[in-house]
């Protein structure tokens, strides 16, 4: 049987960059607040740890890592785009605002990565939703500068106004060079 502190890691693995907030931790393994915290602060790991921040956990990479994290994320700064990350911004422009859910089920495979790969660059952030739990995905600025565009209403549609033709898959392939993005 798998223990509550290895169900509590598991869960912010997969939430990546979100972390997981401290009511739903304690809806999920059963635990009080007091119990959550006194589990986190038992987690030893040579280069994880996990930690809260404001209401959610995370699961983050020790602070002995740093140099050579910031070392990674320049040079991931640098490469272009995937496939997988051009589908999920086009699914994202043009359908915004989305979760994650909404965007997995559009693919029909997992999306962390193409997600996490657009905050890092910029082009996409996770916003607060009224009366929702899960954070709404948007374009940033951002996205506007790298595509050249001076607002959304400048994305390319098809004669009807539909969002899927060659044209906007041309549009996006043409606009993945390594300077811009």
């Amino acid at each position: 049987m798998v223990d509550k502190l290895e169900i509590i890691t598991g869960l912010l693995y997969a939430a990546g960059d979100e972390g997981v907030d401290e009511s739903t931790l304690c809806e999920v393994v059963q635990l009080t607040p007091v119990q959550i915290s006194d589990m986190t602060r038992k987690f030893h790991h040579s280069v994880l740890e996990i930690r809260k921040l404001g209401d959610s956990y995370f699961l983050m990479a020790n602070d002995s890592l740093t140099p050579y994290l910031q070392h990674l994320v320049t040079h991931t700064k640098e490469k272009k785009l995937t496939q997988a990350s051009m589908e999920t911004l086009a699914i994202i422009a043009y359908n915004q605002p989305l979760t994650r859910q909404d965007i997995e089920i559009a693919r029909g495979v997992n999306s962390d990565g193409p997600v996490k790969t657009l905050i890092e660059k910029g082009l996409i952030k996770a916003n607060e939703q009224k009366d929702a739990r899960a954070k709404v995905l948007v374009t940033t600025q951002e996205f506007l500068r790298a595509f050249g565009l001076k607002s959304l209403d400048e994305l390319p549609m098809d004669e009807e106004g539909n969002t899927e033709s060659d044209e906007i898959e041309r549009f996006f392939k043409n606009l993945e060079t390594e300077d811009e993005l």
